[in-house]
């Protein structure tokens, strides 16, 4: 059975990378054994990164066993390179599976760049930073262009001492390209710290202005759990709705007869109106995920108003009535974000366990991650569309995949499934010292649970 987890694969390509041919391979050089060193590097950079793919399939696994490959060819460099661009060799394979065409057209600038006798630094730099709108402009994926981030900083640091443009014209087979020599070592400190500092700070701008996905505190305003002595759970799918796999999901939700709560984000909906009626009509829960997916937290309240309030009219236009569920982008909020969703009659609910499938782990770990931790009470956070920063894109057929052995495996434990709304109502009736239902509600749940749950096309359930 091939690893799954991104640590495991992680870690292998990392040892593996250790061998190159200017790393522990180059001994096998003295053994006198004839292997050509662009095969040895290629091959221990290929393994793992297939069987990431084999194994997991998504993306993130590939970039992240490619760049853990390339790390250790960066630190393992103990010889002399035996070909010119033996430390990037990881990069560009990588970039041969996540997108063939962007290495074509890096390849061509870098051929003509060669016709243009541009210095080898200078033309890395250059290649570097044209792989940035290459990737977004064919996949926007944030998970690529955080590759090429990756890839550009490497490529300052490598290179930084050597960025003159009038230097020796480097050749595409020599193996220790004439270059000049390098800046004196203050320089090129100042270089790299200036240089990379610059990309880091714009990376974590980015990152930390659209991304952080976890709920933060006790946010007592908030419903993020039910009660934890009833089998209920709840599932929820955030930004969505996506063409290809939210109908794979309501797919499997129909034949399982299970209801689920998706979080919608507005300018998703206004694109596939037919997807969000098809949510409604079969007899899921609808709630508000802004209209474009913006970091509510820090934001001034003129746009947060319309990032809820465009949402909310954008979705109850498509299914003809009020929605009364809001879900803050990556659970994070500002005081103006609970006001305003008070003004729509909001309930602002976040989540108790999530399945981590924005990180597009493997099938198994989705599963593993919500059967291992699920008990009574849960509001379990899946994905159907979405990415690691951004609002589409991203790889989600292990969730499906993992969606009907998650339901099969929680019912097997006693679990039943029901919308937020209904969490919440039982909740309610069986919580604090005003519970109007008594203690024993357990014991009476065969009765009781139709009546809880007679407003849903899955009342058996």
């Amino acid at each position: 059975m091939l690893p799954d987890s991104f640590i495991v694969l992680s870690a292998i390509a990392f040892l593996m990378g250790l061998l190159n041919s200017a790393g522990i391979g180059q001994r096998l050089s003295s053994l006198k054994l004839s292997i050509d060193p662009r095969l040895l590097d290629a091959l221990l950079v290929l393994v793992p990164i297939t069987t990431a793919k084999v194994a997991v399939g998504s993306g993130m696994s590939v970039v992240l066993t490619g760049f853990s490959s390339l790390m250790s060819f960066q630190l393992a460099q103990w010889a002399k390179p035996k070909y010119g661009l033996q430390r990037y060799t990881p990069a560009l394979l990588t970039l041969a599976f996540v997108s063939p065409f962007a290495l074509l057209l890096i390849i061509g600038i870098w051929f003509l760049l060669y016709r243009w006798r541009c210095p080898q630094s200078l033309s890395l730099l250059a290649t570097g930073l044209a792989l940035l709108p290459i990737l977004w402009v064919l996949h926007h994926r944030d998970l690529y262009v955080i590759f090429a981030l990756a890839c550009l900083v490497l490529i300052l640091y490598n290179e930084a001492p050597y960025l003159v443009w009038d230097a020796p014209r480097f050749t595409m087979v020599d193996p220790s390209p004439s270059r000049i020599e390098p800046l004196p070592k203050k320089s090129v400190f100042l270089r790299r710290s200036i240089s990379i500092g610059i990309v880091i700070v714009l990376a974590a701008f980015i990152f930390f202005n659209r991304y952080v996905y976890r709920g933060f505190g006790l946010q007592q305003e908030l419903f993020r759990i039910g009660n934890r002595d009833l089998p209920f759970v709840a599932l929820t799918f955030d930004d969505g709705p996506d063409r290809l796999y939210t109908p794979k999901i309501l797919d499997i939700l129909k034949e399982k007869e299970v209801p689920a709560t998706f979080f919608l984000i507005g300018k998703h909906a206004e694109a596939n109106p037919d997807i969000v009626q098809r949510i409604a009509a079969e007899g899921h829960e609808i709630g508000n995920h802004t209209y474009s997916h913006r970091n509510l937290y820090g934001l001034d309240e003129a746009t947060t108003w319309r990032e809820i309030g465009k949402a909310d009219q954008v979705i109850s236009d498509i299914i003809g009535s009020k929605i009364y569920l809001f879900r803050p982008p990556r659970g994070m909020y500002s005081p103006a974000t609970i006001k305003f969703a008070h003004q729509l009659q909001y309930t602002t609910v976040l989540w108790s366990i999530s399945s981590r499938d924005w990180a597009e782990v493997s099938t198994g770990s989705v599963e593993r991650n919500i059967l291992k931790n699920t008990t009574g009470g849960d509001i379990l956070l899946f994905h159907d569309s979405g990415s690691i920063i951004g609002t589409s894109g991203g790889y989600r057929y292990n969730t499906v995949r993992a969606l009907p052995a998650i339901i099969d495996g929680l019912r097997a434990r006693g679990f039943h499934f029901v919308t937020v709304n209904q969490l919440m109502m039982i909740a309610g009736l069986t919580e604090g010292d005003d519970a109007i239902l008594p203690d024993l509600l357990p014991e009476i749940l065969p009765e009781v649970l139709p009546n809880l749950l007679d407003d849903s096309p899955f009342a058996k359930e």
